[in-house]
């Protein structure tokens, strides 16, 4: 705090200051009056009597100036103007959805109508994010509705649909600066929305949208059709007739507004030979291309006959051809988003994965780790797929070295989870994914046909530890009341029950729990529809075997792993060409290593997926795991090439 003789002190300076001011203002009008009432009679008389300047103004003035130069200073003050911000002209465009690729041309009309065009955009370099949010606003008033969840993507050089990049904002956000040192006025940048999709409609040609764009008018209606559009919009409006309008008495057109559509003229249908539905003729072809990729009705496959559909589709040569044909299903113009974290990552990506209703499984997966800056461009999605099918397996089957059953829980299906599950499953098989190969065969017969062969059911395919115990019993037992009666009615078994019963009482057992799991692998099959997996799965029953079975499955070994290892190495005779090759057999041996000691744990009987049995011991699955992001032999041919290049 000041001392109060200090505060006073000031006072009176200030208040000296201020009288002195004002003097200073009265003895310079003063003297200005008196300069022009001495100069008048003397201008008149003729006398040429030099007078003083007043520009150098009074003593008391000119000492005040020196003493304090930056409060009192001779002639106008000037503020030196500030240069104007530089301009940057680069190129936009608006996407509907998260894509992965650059729109096709045809795509890009299609976006033009709607208004998420292509468009030219001048931005200030001393810009920040919220000025260059508003300016891309007025351009595409859409963007309003994104609520600025949007990022900005970039394209790499070269001709063709190419995969889009993201352009990492700055701490603040994206800036005229950051956006100019990314493009370099070059290219185009994407505005991507996050979690919204945007109606690619056609807007009406009066939109705010084209405001800005050069008009021409169409001879046929007389519109007037932003030049952009008017091919389009003539190649449209010649196959109708010109549209007059009403007229009143006095020959004025009463219409406002002109429209084009079949109403004016008799429309012409075909019947479309996929769905066999009567369609417009114009439009036949393509609703032709488009009806055989919408979600199928799971209603379809409580008879078979979605099944039946797909068994015109044979002759597939192995499991490769197959799943290029289900890779082909994907739909590749949207995402399925997934945002976790990794701890207790089944339960989180069964919550998640139900909560999703903006998008369908059917689409392209995308994973986002909570708290991990990483881009899934397919490695964070295959880590995902990998930890979530290992994670169910422990969490909802049970079994051993000749497979595994789903687990007894009435719980799990009034939750829908089995469905859930079923959905991951098929996701995982078509977009490069763990296969779930560790069923039963006799469960895998059932998802193949639908129905139950209950008499090739056996002792062996009891998975549960308390019915297996209870099967132990009543084989061991000698007399009926070591026998537990209450546990022997409780399985369905109701006749009478005796020593020279046990062959039939353990029958009861063996079907009673093999038919108990009969609704939840129903429920599983549900989720199995996507990509009409589960009717490809019908029809080629031979071929899709190894996908759920464990009896064919294959797990990554030393071999596999090392064989896909592609090493660069120096120049022959070098050095440093040792030191690799050197550095490339320890390697190798060190993965035959993890192999011989999982095989003398007996760790191959525990699970054949990463984190099936010990989650602390690392095994060849794992370290392939750490290594490329997935534990699995590929499917396909082309996913097996990509992983070589990993």
């Amino acid at each position: 705090m000041a001392d109060p003789n200090e505060r006073n002190l000031r006072k009176m300076a200030m208040d000296g200051m201020a009288m002195i001011k004002t003097s200073l203002s009265d003895s310079s009008s003063n003297d200005q009056g008196q300069s022009r009432a001495s100069t008048g009679p003397v201008q008149s008389s003729g006398q040429s009597r030099a007078t003083p300047s007043t520009s150098s103004g009074t003593p008391i003035q000119h000492n005040m100036s020196r003493a304090f130069p930056g409060m009192f200073k001779n002639g106008p003050r000037f503020q030196k103007k500030r240069p104007a911000g530089k301009m940057s002209q680069m190129q936009f465009l608006l996407l509907d959805a998260t894509l992965e690729k650059t729109p096709k041309p045809s795509r890009e009309m299609v976006l033009l109508q709607a208004g998420l065009g292509r468009r030219t955009i001048n931005i200030p370099e001393a810009s920040d994010h919220q000025e260059i949010a508003d300016l891309l606003s007025a351009a595409y008033p859409k963007m309003c509705d994104l609520e600025g969840a949007w990022m900005l993507h970039k394209a790499m050089g070269g001709s063709g649909q190419r995969r889009l990049n993201l352009v990492s904002p700055d701490e603040t956000g994206y800036t005229g600066a950051g956006l100019t040192r990314a493009c370099g006025g070059k290219g185009c940048l994407y505005i991507m929305p996050i979690q919204h999709t945007l109606s690619t409609d056609p807007l009406p040609f009066t939109a705010s949208e084209f405001k800005d764009m050069p008009k021409a008018r169409c001879v046929t209606c007389s519109q007037s059709v932003p030049l952009q559009l008017l091919s389009l919009h003539v190649d449209t409006c010649s196959r109708s007739e010109p549209h007059s309008g009403h007229e009143d008495a006095d020959g004025d057109d009463m219409g406002t507004t002109v429209y084009l559509s079949s109403s004016d003229t008799p429309e012409v249908q075909t019947t479309c030979p996929i769905c066999e539905e009567w369609v417009a003729s114009d439009i036949v072809e393509i609703h032709a291309s488009t009806c055989g990729e919408r979600e199928c009705d799971e209603a379809e496959y409580g008879d078979g006959s979605q099944a039946q559909k797909s068994e015109r589709v044979l002759g597939f040569s192995d499991i490769s051809d197959l799943m290029k044909t289900l890779n082909e299903r994907v739909n590749t113009s949207t995402t399925f988003s997934i945002c976790v974290t990794r701890e207790d990552i089944v339960e989180r990506g069964l919550k998640q994965w139900q909560r999703q209703k903006r998008s369908s499984p059917q689409n392209t997966l995308r994973v986002t780790f909570l708290g991990e800056p990483g881009i899934d461009n397919g490695a964070l999605k295959k880590e995902f797929l990998t930890e979530m099918v290992a994670g169910i397996e422990r969490r909802f089957f049970e079994g051993g070295t000749t497979g595994k059953t789903p687990k007894y829980s009435i719980t799990d299906v009034g939750s829908h989870n089995f469905k859930t599950i079923g959905e991951i499953f098929a996701v995982s098989i078509v977009q490069g994914g763990p296969p779930p190969n560790f069923f039963m065969p006799w469960c895998y017969d059932f998802i193949s046909t639908g129905e139950l062969d209950y008499g090739a059911v056996t002792e062996d395919d009891v998975a549960d530890l308390d019915l297996k115990k209870q099967i132990q019993q009543i084989r061991a037992a000698d007399d009926v009341d070591v026998l537990e009666i209450d546990k022997i009615v409780a399985c369905g078994y109701t006749g009478p029950i005796s020593i020279q019963k046990k062959e039939e009482i353990v029958r009861a057992v063996v079907l009673h729990a093999t038919v108990r799991l009969v609704p939840i692998l129903q429920q599983l099959c549900s989720g199995l529809v996507i990509y009409d997996l589960l009717g490809m799965v019908r029809a080629e029953k031979d071929i899709c075997r190894q996908l759920f079975a464990q009896e064919l499955s294959r797990k990554v070994d030393s071999d596999f792993l090392v064989r896909s290892l592609s090493p660069v190495f120096s120049e022959k005779g070098t050095v440093k060409r040792q030191r690799e090759s050197r550095i490339i057999n320890h390697l190798q041996d060190y993965i035959q290593d993890l192999e011989d000691k999982g095989a003398d744990g007996e760790m191959e009987g525990e699970g054949h997926l990463p984190d099936a049995g010990n989650e602390n011991q690392i095994d060849v699955g794992k370290f392939c795991q750490w290594l490329t992001g997935q534990s699995h032999i590929p499917l396909g041919q082309a996913d097996r090439e990509d992983f070589n290049q990993i």
